[in-house]
């Protein structure tokens, strides 16, 4: 993924309303409410005009930057309103709910994006700047996608349920064996959707679009062009691209449809459970079976802060310990002599080998960074204060508890997706909405901004 796309993903692509409210102290005297045309209306909130605009220039510029070719201006409108109707109720919901988002945490998931992309702050300012997208819009944009990502935490994914059965049936399936090839695929998606129960008619509808698009592709339209124009699927506006899928994270459909295709072709309409897909096999690569990670064996000396003893007071006490073994005093002497942490201390500070993701981010990012034997500098963490001291490191074999959680992630990403389309779909059967895009009598209205959640 290049950059561009990098900073502008957070976990998913969700469009936003794209206002954000100075806040009152910055404001002399109200401004005056301006008029702008109203091109849908979503319960007691409406979609203007220029939001509309705001959100197609930003989805313009991604598809510049992954070289995806446009489609006609009303088909992207009409994609993008989708999106921001989805949006719009899932933020209303996000309001009623009570779930905000600081600008202290917006502020470090900001930073988070720009290191992860080799950028400063600074960077991505002049970066989104020569895309003439403001900074305060995308901060919006980062803000509305942690909101809704935190609101599909709380109503969809504990509706998610994944068993070790579920797990284990596939791993013990006649067919896993087949499925499990060492090869990952590149793959693009259009999908037409349909209802849960179709009639013979929203069939026959729905086929009659997907042999058009093939036929389309066939004279030589581009993919990803009219994945943004008419797909249905969660990644219309990424050109249709599902991205590497190793067979595990495909439905069964799919991989049986991919195996037998060839780099740069386009399948028949496949029917699946939400509709009917025509897929694209980009490319198609060998996968090393074989999965390692590096386990570490480390202890460590831990002394917690109280009433009494404060960060400034605690950290000297370390330092001073760091002292004594650098005058030869052994790590396990201290270990058991100061260590609050009764478990290790009574083993000289010895935590074992541990695996990646076993110990909290500031203590495992430090240990990380040590040279075998080397003893780190006083470490914070949630617990305390740390001294850290690595005593080797190896490679560890740990293939077949990656393939179960490939499997188990792979089964919470297609059940998650399903339910959130099935709580979309409710979410608008309950709502009102109402289309005016392109209405032959714009309604016009006074829109005040919108206020930050």
């Amino acid at each position: 993924m290049n950059t561009f796309k990098q900073y502008f993903l957070l976990g998913l692509l969700v469009l936003t309303t794209g206002f954000t409210a100075l806040p009152q102290s910055a404001k002399a005297s109200p401004a005056p409410v301006p008029l702008d045309t109203v091109v849908a209306v979503v319960n007691d909130d409406v979609i203007t005009q220029t939001e509309l605009d705001q959100e197609v220039d930003y989805v313009k510029v991604q598809l510049k930057h992954s070289n995806t070719p446009l489609p006609s201006q009303a088909e992207l409108e009409t994609q993008v309103l989708n999106r921001m109707v989805d949006q719009t109720l899932e933020l209303q919901l996000v309001t009623k709910m009570g779930i905000h988002i600081d600008d202290a945490t917006l502020d470090k998931a900001i930073q988070t994006i720009s290191a992860k992309n080799n950028m400063t702050v600074d960077n991505l300012k002049q970066t989104l700047a020569a895309d003439q997208i403001s900074f305060d819009f995308y901060r919006t944009e980062v803000r509305n996608q942690m909101l809704v990502q935190q609101l599909m935490q709380r109503e969809v994914a504990p509706r998610v349920m994944i068993s070790k059965q579920d797990v284990d049936n596939i791993l013990n399936s006649k067919g896993y064996a087949q499925m499990h090839q060492p090869v990952q695929y590149n793959i693009e998606d259009i999908l037409i959707a349909l209802p849960d129960e179709p009639s013979s008619d929203e069939l026959t509808t729905a086929n009659q679009k997907a042999n058009s698009i093939i036929a389309k592709l066939k004279a030589g339209a581009n993919f990803n062009q009219l994945a943004v124009a008419q797909s249905n699927g969660g990644e219309a506006l990424q050109g249709g691209a599902l991205g590497w899928k190793t067979p595990e994270e495909l439905p069964q459909l799919f991989v049986e449809t991919v195996k037998t295709m060839q780099a740069g072709q386009v399948s028949a309409p496949i029917r699946a459970a939400n509709g009917i897909h025509v897929l694209r096999l980009v490319d198609v690569k060998n996968n090393q079976e074989k999965h390692t990670i590096e386990e570490t064996h480390a202890r460590h000396i831990l002394i917690k802060t109280d009433a009494l003893h404060d960060d400034q007071t605690v950290r000297k006490e370390m330092e001073n310990l760091k002292k004594q073994m650098d005058s030869g005093v052994g790590f396990d002497q201290l270990a058991e002599k100061y260590s609050q942490d009764p478990t290790s201390a009574i083993k000289g500070g010895d935590l074992g080998w541990v695996k990646p993701g076993d110990l909290v981010p500031p203590f495992e990012k430090a240990m990380d960074q040590l040279a075998v034997n080397a003893i780190s500098d006083p470490v914070k963490s949630e617990f305390g204060w740390h001294l850290i001291q690595v005593l080797g490191r190896k490679e560890q074999d740990n293939t077949e508890e990656y393939r179960q959680m490939q499997i188990r992630r792979m089964l919470f990403e297609s059940r998650m997706e399903d339910k959130t389309q099935d709580w979309l779909r409710r979410m608008r059967q309950s709502s009102y909405i109402k289309i005016l895009l392109n209405e032959p009598n714009p309604v016009v209205a006074k829109v005040p901004e919108k206020p930050a959640v």
